[in-house]
């Protein structure tokens, strides 16, 4: 595994928040563009679609953001089935956007095609690994987008980016024709800036209904609070003290679960995984790769079968915790991450560190295979962070509908 450059490769058109691959593709990415048109007819019709550059587009190679995975892949025949539910409804195709390197990342850095610039806190980093898709959204350069969700992938942008994101149910969604990180964690993941985008999105996709206005039974859990920083704190703990009487608020007292032990399994569980698709690749072809995601991948390389089945005890031991918790519609509320977005000149350490800290917060739904939504929600430090509603297995109509009421509430409050 070689280290790459931090230069900016051919690829990204910065006068478009570098957000949308160009050059990269090519002639094929302007035809695709001129043909992929939705159905006029449809429920998403005239709204712009922008896909992370691991989704297959037909025409067009997947480069899942490294130059040489792109260069072995052939041609798609066809688009994904999330990309072809998606213009079945009538959206518009306006291009691939830029992914973090192999998905393996949170901070929205790429060593080949460089940084998505964040419209909402130009200073900060857009979040990854769905940088791109994010902040297509952010700047307005696409109505709704898809992107992918392992460790936060699609909920962790979205809060760096002020938009909303989802991850829903593991399974819930097709994921064919689609580069994925690790099997039994990653899902489709969206983005819109309304929530009301957001359900439309899902419906295309799941061929379902979201209706009614839903729950409003909230869960609290003081494990969460513990780990956010003082002031994202303050503001989350007002938020829920200011609530009306009409939403039922229970507080989970410290020690219901373990978010650093949970996070750990999490970690383990995944990079065991993500050596088993990558690892015969990156040992033949040694790719260059960015410094964090060497270092992700070589230390995945030395995960020991022993650590993989103590993590999936841990594992099944939280979704059990999580299926009793979550019963009769409830839903988990806590800032999608503990801290806005870093500044873009942050040392490798202090981004590793933030992700670290996130992964507490982000591991949960992934663990246990939950829908989790992450819907714009206040300012720190000038920069936004996103408040999160979590859901039981199955529940994702519930969580959109609940996040909706949520933020009526919420638009109601600052009035």
């Amino acid at each position: 595994m070689k280290n790459a450059s931090t230069t900016t490769a051919p690829g990204v058109r910065p006068g478009l928040n570098g957000a949308f691959m160009s050059d990269g593709f090519g002639a094929a990415q302007a035809e695709r563009l001129a043909t992929l048109h939705g159905d006029a007819s449809g429920s998403l019709c005239g709204l712009r679609l922008a896909v992370k550059d691991v989704y297959e587009v037909a025409g067009l190679q997947m480069g899942a953001g490294n130059p040489l995975w792109q260069a072995d892949q052939p041609q798609a025949r066809a688009c994904a089935p999330a990309v072809t539910a998606l213009l079945d409804a009538g959206a518009t195709w306006v291009g691939k956007t830029v992914t973090d390197e192999l998905t393996y990342s949170l901070a929205g850095i790429n060593a080949h095609y460089g940084k998505p610039f964040n419209p909402a806190a130009p200073e900060r980093l857009s979040g990854g690994s769905s940088s791109g898709s994010a902040v297509a959204v952010a700047a307005g350069l696409a109505d709704i987008a898809l992107g992918t969700d392992c460790g936060g992938s699609t909920r962790l942008p979205a809060s760096y980016c002020g938009i909303w994101g989802m991850r829903p149910t593991h399974g819930r969604l097709p994921i064919g024709g689609c580069f994925t990180l690790a099997h039994s964690f990653d899902t489709v993941g969206w983005f819109a800036n309304t929530g009301e985008l957001m359900a439309a999105t899902f419906e295309a996709l799941a061929h379902t209904r979201v209706q009614g206005g839903g729950g409003r039974r909230l869960l609290v859990a003081d494990d969460a609070l513990a780990l956010l920083d003082p002031s994202v704190r303050a503001t989350f703990v007002a938020l829920v003290d200011e609530l009306p009487a009409d939403w039922d608020v229970e507080h989970l007292p410290a020690n219901t679960f373990d978010l650093k032990e949970w996070s750990a399994a999490f970690r383990t569980l995944q990079a065991a995984e993500v050596w088993q698709q990558l690892g015969t690749w990156v040992k033949r072809r040694g790719p260059q790769l960015g410094e964090d995601i060497g270092q992700r991948l070589e230390a995945a390389s030395q995960v020991h079968p022993e650590a993989v089945a103590a993590a999936q005890i841990v594992r099944i031991r939280a979704a059990e915790t999580l299926a009793g918790l979550l019963a009769g519609g409830r839903l988990l509320t806590w800032p999608t991450v503990p801290t806005p977005a870093p500044l873009n000149d942050a040392p490798l350490a202090e981004v590793n560190e933030t992700r670290a800290r996130s992964q507490h917060t982000l591991c949960v739904a992934g663990l246990a295979g939950l829908p989790q939504l992450s819907m714009p929600w206040t300012s720190v430090e000038g920069a936004p962070v996103g408040l999160s509603l979590l859901g039981a297995r199955g529940a994702d109509e519930h969580v959109l509908a609940t996040a909706q009421a949520l933020s009526v509430t919420l638009q109601r409050g600052q009035s």
